[in-house]
């Protein structure tokens, strides 16, 4: 089954498996070394607005998109 048929079938799983599939392949095709911004159109894309990012030199985690440089 294709991953467009799995993300419009009813079973829930399928769609969360189809979605981390088009995820991965976007962040897995996006060429940083010419832009970060395609890196950033991702994110703003597959995640959602209270999302919850962490990073190695924070202390606390940065919840919201608007925090990560999103509005």
């Amino acid at each position: 089954m294709s991953d467009h048929q799995s993300f419009l079938s009813g079973n829930p799983y399928s769609r969360y498996q189809a979605a981390e599939h088009m995820l991965n392949t976007a962040i897995t095709q996006a060429k940083i070394s010419e832009s970060f911004e395609e890196y950033l159109e991702i994110f703003d894309k597959f995640y959602a607005d209270e999302v919850e990012v962490s990073s190695e030199t924070q202390h606390e985690p940065i919840r919201g998109k608007a925090w990560v440089g999103f509005s």
